[in-house]
């Protein structure tokens, strides 16, 4: 069994896509503790590689469903 192969190009766009997430994440956590959005979240840093391989794999025209740490498949299916 092989493992997949991706191209440099698609590497980096896995790797900005897994950064983007996380920044979002961080601005969250960030905007939360001083009270800017009120309630609460629940974050999906370090879960990044998740969102982002499963959508790799993913149509343009397919649809995802997630739970309530639905940031990082949204922001990795470009939503």
């Amino acid at each position: 069994m092989s493992g997949l192969q991706l191209s440099q190009d698609k590497l980096l766009e896995v790797y900005r896509s897994m950064r983007m997430i996380r920044r979002f994440e961080e601005r969250v956590m960030d905007e939360m503790a001083t009270g800017d959005i009120p309630g609460n979240t629940h974050l999906y840093a370090g879960e990044e590689a998740s969102a982002v391989g499963i959508c790799l794999h993913l149509r343009e025209d397919d649809y995802i469903s997630s739970t309530h740490r639905g940031h990082g498949h949204s922001i990795a299916k470009g939503v």
